[in-house]
Parts: structure tokens; C-alpha cells; sequence
């Protein structure tokens, strides 16, 4: 008799725990993945300016006074989230380690501490074509060049074309920063960030090499270019340099040409 009622038991007990095993497995699948663990395309990938910026250089042609008030003013955003980038403030710091998420169809971009996704700390909103938001303030799409160690920014939006001296002599302005027709200098270089002594006006370096370069200023006029010799007013002695500069003697005068 026991016998008999034991095979039924089992069968059900059997039954009762295949049943329970299946569940977990519908509950594992209903879970759902963490957007700060998936990598995705990013659309609107590309190197963007302030607008601020680059409507203060198209209005004044002087980075010096551009430069005043910026705050966030470039970001290279990657074409896919995960990816680390940084925010270039006032061309002078940067907030490292921004990581680009989805978040459920808002990009946006988060700050990592120790390995570790901490908080977001900018949205980002398409505008236009060639035109976001990240926070309150509005980035253009530009396209420098990135050949090097840093984006030749103001190579790209000032200084590129063709100009002409008075005798006539061809001269070039690259956007990779060559130039040609300035006799030995193969090479010019920018001065974009001027918090610092000695950068009271607006300055490019020359070079035979991007490494050893000669600084004069620089005056963009209706189209023109002048460059001048750096005048030193205030030589600091105990750190070895000028501190204070103006503008000395003009050396080049060029015509842009259309």
C-alpha cells in the first residue's frame, strides 16, 4: 500500500519542480541591460567650438579677446558612447574623463571618478545639422586639423588662405599650420590661451620647426594681416622674461586674397 502511493508522490513532486526550475529563467529574461554598460553610435560625432568663441573671432579677429568669458569652449565628441573625452574650458583647463551615454535616447555626458561612472554632468541636444547644445550653451561643428597631438582650431577658423605681400610675394596660410612665403619660417603656431604674464595682445609663433618658434603680433584688419616684433615693457628678472608686451615694429603686411 505504501508502496503504491509513493510512484504518485514522486510524479508529482517531479512535476512541481520542473516547473518552479522554468521561472527564474522568464524573470531573467525580462531584465533589463544598464545604459551606462552599452556602447552605441553617436550621431552627431565631430569636433565642436563654442559659438560664443567662434562668433567673438569672426566679429573681433583677436583669440585674446575671445577668450574672455568662454568658459566650456571645445569638445571632440566620439562616434560612439563609452568612448572618453574631455571638455575644453576657456583654452585654458579641461574636465577629463567624460563619458558619452545614451540614456534612453538623451545623450549625455558623464563624469568618471576612479573607474567608477559618477554623475552626469552635461546633456546633450541636437540643434541643427552641424549645431548642439551641451548644457545651456551652443557648439558649432568645425573641422580642424587633428593630424597632430591637438586641433588646429584657429588655423582652421582665422588664419587659413592666401595672402600677398606688398612686392607681390605669394604667401600661404595652411590649416595644418605650414606656411609659405615668410622666407624661413616653414611653420606657424597660434596663441590661443592667454591667462598668463606676457600675452597682452594677440600672438602667432614662426618656425623653421613647430618646436623652436618666434613669437610676433598680430593684427588682422579689413583684408589684411599684420605681424610685428614683440616689444617688452615689463622684463620680470627673478623669472627670467617679459611680463608685460606691446606691439613693436611691423615686419609683415599682407592683403588677403579672395
Amino acid at each position: 500500500m505504501t508502496l503504491r502511493l509513493l510512484v504518485p508522490c514522486l510524479s508529482i513532486a517531479i512535476f512541481i519542480s520542473c516547473k518552479s526550475e522554468n521561472k527564474p529563467t522568464t524573470e531573467k529574461a525580462e531584465t533589463k541591460l544598464d545604459f551606462r554598460e552599452i556602447k552605441a553610435p553617436i550621431p552627431f560625432a565631430g569636433n565642436y567650438l563654442s559659438e560664443t568663441y567662434l562668433d567673438g573671432i569672426r566679429d573681433q579677429q583677436s583669440p585674446r579677446k575671445a577668450q574672455e568669458g568662454i568658459d566650456e569652449c571645445f569638445v571632440r565628441i566620439p562616434e560612439n558612447t563609452l568612448v572618453p573625452t574631455s571638455m575644453v574650458v576657456n583654452f585654458h583647463e579641461a574636465i577629463t574623463d567624460l563619458i558619452p551615454l545614451n540614456n534612453n535616447g538623451t545623450y549625455e555626458l558623464w563624469e568618471k571618478q576612479n573607474d567608477t561612472l559618477f554623475t552626469s554632468r552635461y546633456t546633450i541636444a541636437i540643434v541643427a545639422e552641424d549645431k548642439i547644445k551641451i548644457g545651456n550653451k551652443t557648439f558649432v561643428k568645425i573641422n580642424p586639423d587633428m593630424s597632430g597631438d591637438e586641433p588646429l582650431i584657429l588655423e582652421e577658423i582665422l588664419f587659413k588662405g592666401n595672402y600677398q605681400t606688398k612686392k607681390g610675394q605669394p604667401v600661404e596660410f595652411k590649416k595644418n599650420g605650414e606656411v609659405t612665403g615668410l622666407g624661413k619660417y616653414k611653420y606657424y603656431v597660434p596663441m590661443m590661451d592667454y591667462f598668463d604674464a606676457g600675452r597682452q595682445i594677440d600672438q602667432v609663433g614662426l618656425g623653421e620647426t613647430r618646436d623652436k618658434l618666434d613669437y610676433f603680433g598680430f593684427k588682422f584688419r579689413k583684408n589684411g594681416l599684420d605681424l610685428f616684433a614683440l616689444k617688452c615693457k615689463t622684463f620680470d628678472e627673478g623669472e627670467k622674461r617679459c611680463v608685460d608686451v606691446d606691439f613693436g615694429n611691423k615686419i609683415y603686411d599682407l592683403e588677403k586674397l579672395p
